[in-house]
């Protein structure tokens, strides 16, 4: 049994230790007081910081309950449970904590600005950039200097087409911490995006030499760089293989960089090696359901058939610019032709909004009839209106490249009777060589990291373009990524009239346009139109079988 004094000496000991970075003896001086007495608060509120520390979640969240149940008004313990929570990827579970926290009858949190700044962080990954602007600029203003916020305000600038203040909030970041791999990365991708490529692929060594464990920043890199045999990097990423555990998802981001390397040095057997390997544990993390996807398509179908055979009274066309969607299988040249539209100088580039589907998606979600279907619709493209005409003032038409789009064609009709949809084609071999080669955000596109779930998927895409097709002839144009690249001048004029624009030279000098692109084609819009991606996929005809096997027979 310890006594008072050796609970004292043995708890100094263990702070000691914690504070000096020494984490596996404080944790065991923590455990031995806890043995001793588990209702001593600050030894589990600082047991879990320790836990917290070591990325052992459950185990740190097991000592935060603990301590809030001794001391449940203690602001201390709520601020290092919320930073906690606060770095996991299902933002839901910080929203969750923080509700509690505020349930809270005197805990006084409000008054900190880290509890403005998870507010903040919680509305910048749903999808509310002005709120998150607002709430993490005040977390900001009430005193919290810290890297991380200025990491997550540049962000959020950066999603709302303010590439200079994000730059501005990356550079502030990089002042108070100058060895913070995550702003070097976030400044490489903004850098990228808006075409400062050899100031990007700067960052992106600074990130690698912050963080050489970290395999996101060699993928990073090698996204933006051509690389060359004799480039240092290709040893890293190899080394970096070696030495990371089999499962660890850094091993997708450097089998992708190798295989990116690979391509570019000429050696395509080990491009696809590295592929196959980087793809085959993303697959098995994020498995692809095909029959979620029928079973929308099909429910979306019906929805469509009861609101086309009711008897409803003309929709009125709401105000706002005219919306220009552009969709497609994702890699299908989809940010060419918006960066062609967007040269236009009555048009704004919105990239991926990504805001009309989740307004679209809640009421496709409700069960209704074909009036209120049309209602909830309606009121849908009215609140996206009023979101281009805040975010793009003055703009006459705003490009919207949400490649979801395709799958709401005849709903985006009906509540947007104005806007212009095209709907680009590619070649499916190169298309899918291509989905195959990038890396997406992980647990998105999960089709993607096997060549039978591409199949599956653009089957399934090709079903929903010939029914809306077949539905709506005369409601979308298409566009072919071929003859694009065949005939610049004849295609982009046409292109250019099928948005509802008038003709206008910039748009040839697409590649000279001045705007944040945030896709993966980033880099490849900087340059002139070419033609070497154009039958692709016949130079790794093996290596693609399964794709052919799959693709239109199921």
């Amino acid at each position: 049994m310890m006594t008072p004094e050796m609970i004292k000496k043995t708890y100094a000991k263990a702070l000691a230790a914690q504070q000096a970075g020494r984490l596996d003896e404080a944790q065991k001086g923590y455990a031995r007081l806890l043995k001793a007495n588990p209702k001593l608060a600050e030894v589990q509120f600082n047991m879990g910081r320790v836990a917290a520390a070591r990325r052992q979640i459950a185990e740190a969240a097991t000592h935060f309950e603990a301590a809030l149940r001794l001391k449940p008004q203690e602001p201390a313990i709520w601020l290092a449970y919320l930073e906690m929570a606060s770095r996991h990827p299902n933002i839901d579970n910080l929203a969750k904590l923080l509700a509690r926290a505020g349930s809270g009858k005197s805990t006084g949190l409000d008054r900190f600005a880290e509890t403005t700044f998870y507010k903040g962080l919680i509305a910048a990954r749903r999808n509310q950039p002005q709120e998150a602007l607002t709430l993490i600029s005040e977390a900001l203003d009430k005193g919290l200097n810290s890297a991380r916020a200025r990491v997550e305000l540049g962000m959020v600038q950066a999603s709302l087409d303010d590439p200079d203040a994000a730059l501005a909030s990356f550079n502030a970041a990089l002042a108070l911490s100058p060895g913070n791999d995550f702003a070097w990365a976030r400044k490489a991708a903004l850098l990228r995006d808006t075409g400062r490529t050899e100031e990007a692929l700067e960052a992106a060594r600074e990130a690698i030499k912050a963080a050489p464990k970290q395999g996101a920043h060699y993928h990073a890199y090698t996204s933006v760089a051509k690389v060359q045999p004799q480039d240092p990097v290709i040893a890293q990423i190899e080394a970096a293989l070696k030495r990371t555990s089999k499962n660890d998802p850094g091993r997708v981001y450097l089998g992708h960089a190798l295989a990116k390397a690979m391509e570019d040095t000429g050696q395509p057997d080990k491009m696809f090696r590295a592929l196959d390997q980087a793809n085959a544990q993303l697959a098995k993390t994020y498995a692809y359901d095909v029959a979620a996807d029928v079973a929308q398509m099909e429910a979306w179908q019906a929805k469509w058939a009861m609101l086309a055979a009711a008897d409803l009274p003309e929709v009125a066309q709401p105000k706002g610019p005219t919306p220009i969607f552009i969709t497609g299988m994702p890699r299908s040249g989809t940010t060419l032709i918006e960066q062609i539209l967007a040269s236009h100088s009555e048009c704004a580039g919105a990239g991926e909004l990504s805001v009309l589907g989740g307004l679209m998606g809640d009421v496709l979600a409700q069960d209704q009839d074909a009036a209120a279907l049309s209602q909830g619709l309606q009121k849908a493209g009215a609140t996206y209106l009023d979101t281009l005409s805040s975010r793009y003032a003055g703009a006459r038409f705003v490009t919207d490249k949400s490649i979801s789009s395709y799958s709401m064609i005849g709903f985006i009709r009906h509540a947007l009777p104005q806007a212009r949809i095209i709907v680009v084609r590619r070649d499916p071999g190169d298309n899918a060589l291509s989905l195959y080669k990038n890396l997406f955000a992980f647990g998105t596109h999960r089709y993607a990291a096997s060549l039978h779930g591409i199949a599956q998927f653009m089957t399934l895409f090709e079903r929903q373009i010939d029914a809306w097709r077949a539905a709506l002839p005369d409601a979308f144009s298409e566009q072919s990524y071929e003859a694009l690249i065949a005939e610049p001048e004849a295609q982009t004029r046409a292109l250019v009239a099928k948005a509802g624009l008038d003709w206008q030279e910039a748009c040839l000098s697409f590649y000279d346009t001045s705007r944040k692109v945030d896709t993966l084609s980033s880099t490849q819009v900087r340059q002139p139109i070419y033609s070497s991606s154009v039958g692709a996929w016949k130079r790794h005809e093996a290596e693609m079988a399964p794709f052919w096997q799959h693709y239109n027979a199921e």
